[in-house]
């Protein structure tokens, strides 16, 4: 054989070995890469009994048609297995709560359709065949048709009802358009020849002898017919021949007209007492779905509504929570709405019209004046939108309720067209397997107002394990509050080598530097010093992967790291290293977005960056490719947190700052392996348990509440609302919640449009914040021309004094309830409120610009007053 022949099939060889071989790099290690699914939950469906109702002790409540169906210590569940409706009767206070209102047909609000909803436990908004949406609810298609279409089982200490949702077909609906000439004639021969309505049916068609099919005449066909025409047609065929909807299938399957089977589905109801609570769950393993596919389920709209004539208001998670009274008159205004943990991204309209708090907490709240229900969503919560309406809008009453999508859907944009049919609604295939589930908590005197649902919940998360008391919540021993503060260090900057343009990474503030901040902070009299320092490793603020983790060489050496958080640590302060994971920046070398990335169920890999004040498109990158990023699929998320964990142990320092970790929740609609949000939740809560094993302290920016149980300190939580015209106050319902159990802070003081000292101070001290900037040891100005350009006011040299100021201001009053949790927040008036905590310490806040007198005391404006310390 030839030499030249020789090294030609060698060279081939090669090839084909080095593409074997990065073909099965690539399987193992993208497609058949599958870890995330060890960290997936799932559920068990009861198996329900025939029906069988409890004997009544007699001590609950008598109306007609409603049996006792499950009892507890504190409850007793009554149902009305016709109309689907569930009475709940609260022993201890007397109070009964209704699924549904009982005066329904006369409210004097609502027109026909709105009554219906009213009567209704579920709406389900679906796409049929046609991918044409539309709205079914439990009364219109169900209860209301025929008592055929709702059955009930018993379950252990509740009942399930199985409803039938579909509309009653019409005959138009149900007749043929074509026919075999031997079923036609097979039909026919079962008919009574001399009926008119079988004198009707062979009028109707016409024979095709080539086909050898029957054909309905033109003039019937779309339903274009009279309704008499159809409706004899119908009895011809399924009254007397027997004809079926199965043998209409038949019929008109293998054609090209249109099958106009209404869609219809099976959607099971569970209720369950448990304790001094009503647990609702939608499974959706037993939903069964015909002719459409469902996009979305509202559960119990009208659940313990309030009508016009009662006193109180809902509590939404609304930023740091907001109150909605009942019957505000604002009818006129857009319902309040949200997302539970923001809109998913990859749901979510290219185009940002505002900048919003989310929603970090999955639960609402009615409250009256003795009593009130929390509503925590225990299932489902990163699926659902919660949404309230106030009396006089379309009922007399105000609700509240949650909608939960099933299913993702994106719009096609279909070129040559225009008007709606130049947008085309594609719908995932398949229903997520998720276990819808609600628990109503009744909630007695000892737990009234907002108030009252903060401190039940609280002590039912540290009861549970979730959360755990810092300290001695009595004591009022003055311990100082952290500062926490931001440290940029390295960042891209636009660099030129013989006039070609590339990025490089400057030091806004080396290790050394770092130092020198605390030293002089320290000197100051602030030791509790809590750092986040950003962009110490793998080429700065928006940095590469992280299946590496090497330090920005020009910040310092890992021992001026490591000294660096010795100094911090020495007076009792963190030194936090920020990592993000969930979103890579585009100029990422080590990261191949084809594959990893989330993806969009039209295929599109998931990619976003800054806002366009122009357009006010999310994905620009302004000038600065690396603000640009894509959004890592929960797949590949479990290898980089573990290749992190393992890299990054090597540093010695306090622990680690999730940038996205517990702000971010992002699923994955790629649709050969779809992984939807509630499994995104799965996989990112198994990753902050691992951190949470690891020896590090872990703090979380956002503060979404399945991170806050991994987190030791809180950044960026909301301290305020989304200033909605649907809400009528602003209450810190969230720091109720968490204060006393983790310390947190807000977003940086001096990145805020916000720089009235006075006024921050007193919105930390009603909020239980610590303080929080972001600094640079070098000026600002020199991050001018990068992705960083929004941080225009970091320069720490001009900011020391003013976040000392701030710092003495707020530290002088929450140095005595460090500890301690809000065991009550009220608002006296506009701008004025009163905070007590747990050990008795009392701050009577004055946000106004005017003096104000409480219980006999002057409280000067913008200023405040404190009670119970020695």
């Amino acid at each position: 054989m030839k030499l030249g022949k020789k090294i030609l099939i060698t060279c081939i060889a090669l090839i084909l070995c080095a593409g074997l071989g990065y073909l099965a790099y690539y399987l193992i290690h993208y497609v058949y890469f599958d870890d995330y699914k060890d960290t997936l939950s799932s559920y068990d469906v009861e198996e329900g009994t025939e029906y069988t109702p409890l004997t009544d002790s007699g001590d609950g409540i008598d109306i007609e048609g409603f049996d006792l169906v499950a009892e507890s210590d504190v409850l007793k569940l009554y149902a009305n297995i016709t109309t689907g409706y569930v009475i709940i009767y609260d022993k201890e206070t007397g109070e009964t709560t209704y699924s549904n209102p009982l005066d329904a047909e006369e409210d004097t609000v609502a027109n026909s359709t709105n009554k219906e909803l009213m009567q209704s436990q579920l709406t389900v908004t679906y796409l049929n065949s046609s991918r044409t949406e539309g709205t079914y609810n439990t009364y219109t298609q169900c209860v209301g048709l025929s008592s055929d279409q709702l059955t009930v089982e018993s379950l252990e200490n509740g009942i399930r009802f199985n409803y039938e949702i579909k509309p009653k077909s019409t005959s138009a609906q149900l007749v043929p358009y074509v026919m075999s000439e031997e079923r036609f004639n097979y039909f026919y021969s079962l008919m009574d020849a001399d009926d008119s309505n079988t004198k009707t049916f062979v009028k109707s068609y016409t024979l095709d002898e080539e086909e050898g099919n029957y054909y309905i005449l033109d003039s019937l066909q779309g339903g274009s017919g009279s309704a008499r025409t159809y409706d004899q047609l119908y009895k011809a065929l399924y009254e007397q021949a027997g004809y079926t909807e199965d043998d209409y299938m038949i019929d008109m399957e293998d054609t090209e007209f249109e099958i106009s089977l209404p869609a219809s589905f099976d959607v099971s109801l569970e209720y369950r007492l448990d304790g001094d609570s009503l647990v609702v769950s939608v499974p959706t393993s037993l939903i069964n779905e015909t002719n459409g596919s469902i996009e979305s389920i509202e559960v119990l709209p009208y659940f313990g509504a309030a009508a016009a004539d009662e006193e109180g208001y809902i509590l939404v998670p609304n930023g740091s929570g907001s109150l909605i009274y009942f019957d505000n008159g604002k009818t006129s205004t857009a319902d309040y709405a949200t997302y539970i943990y923001g809109i998913d991204l990859l749901s979510a309209d290219y185009t940002q019209v505002e900048n919003a708090e989310v929603a970090r907490l999955p639960l609402y709240a009615l409250c009256r004046e003795d009593s009130s229900i929390l509503t925590v969503i225990e299932d489902g919560a990163s699926l659902a939108q919660i949404k309230s309406s106030v009396s006089g809008k379309t009922s007399s009453y105000t609700n509240i309720s949650t909608t939960f999508t099933l299913r993702g859907t994106e719009r096609l944009s279909m070129f040559g067209t225009s008007g709606s049919s130049a947008d085309i609604p594609v719908m995932e295939a398949d229903f997520y397997d998720v276990n819808i589930t609600l628990r109503y908590s009744f909630l007695g005197e000892d737990y009234t107002g907002y108030s009252g649902v903060a401190n039940y919940y609280r002590e039912k998360l540290i009861a549970d394990g979730t959360l755990t008391l810092i300290g001695d919540t009595t004591s009022t021993e003055a311990e100082d509050i952290p500062l926490y503060y931001d440290l940029i260090g390295g960042v891209k900057v636009t660099d030129f080598i013989v006039g070609v343009q590339y990025l490089s990474v400057e030091a806004m503030t080396t290790f050394d530097q770092a130092q020198e901040i605390v030293s002089t902070l320290q000197a100051d009299g602030i030791t509790n010093q809590i750092i986040n320092y950003q962009g110490w490793m793998n080429g700065g603020y928006y940095h590469d992967v992280t299946d590496k983790v090497k330090l920005v060489s020009k910040l310092g050496s890992k021992s001026d790291f490591e000294d660096l958080s010795e100094l911090v640590e020495s007076t009792g302060g963190k030194l936090y290293a920020d990592v993000a994971f969930e979103k890579v920046t585009y100029i990422s070398k080590r990261y191949i977005s084809l594959f990893e990335s989330a993806r969009y169920y039209s295929g599109y890999a998931g990619m976003l960056g800054q806002t366009n004040p122009t357009t006010l498109r999310m994905t620009s990158s302004l000038g600065y490719e690396e603000t640009l990023y894509s959004l890592v699929s929960p797949k590949f998320l479990v290898r980089y947190v573990d290749e992190f964990l393992e890299n990054a142990d090597k540093y010695d320092i306090t622990g680690y700052s999730l940038r996205d970790l517990g702000d971010t929740l992002a699923s994955d609609k790629k649709r050969t392996e779809v992984i939807d949000r509630e499994e995104a939740l799965d996989v990112v809560v198994a990753q902050l348990a691992k951190f949470d094993e690891d020896e590090k302290d872990v703090m979380v920016s956002g503060g979404n509440d399945y991170a806050v149980a991994y987190a030791d300190d809180l950044i960026n939580v909301p301290i305020g609302y989304n200033n909605y015209f649907s809400v009528d106050e602003e209450v810190p319902f969230y720091e109720m919640v968490y204060h006393g159990t983790v310390d947190y802070a807000g977003s940086a003081i001096n990145l805020s449009s916000d720089y009235d000292i006075d006024t921050i101070a007193l919105r930390l001290i009603e909020y239980g914040a610590s303080p929080h900037f972001t600094f640079t040891y070098d000026e600002s100005n020199e991050m001018k021309y990068t992705g960083l350009n929004s941080y225009y006011s970091t320069t720490f040299s001009n900011w020391e004094d003013t976040a000392v100021e701030i710092y003495n201001k707020v530290n002088e009053a929450l140095q005595y309830v460090t500890n301690a949790t809000i065991v009550s927040h009220e608002i006296l008036q506009t701008g004025v409120s009163r905070v007590t905590y747990s050990n008795g310490v009392v701050f009577i806040i004055n946000s106004s610009d005017e003096d104000v007198t409480v219980d006999g005391t002057v409280i000067e404006a913008l200023s405040y007053e404190m009670g119970g310390v020695d």
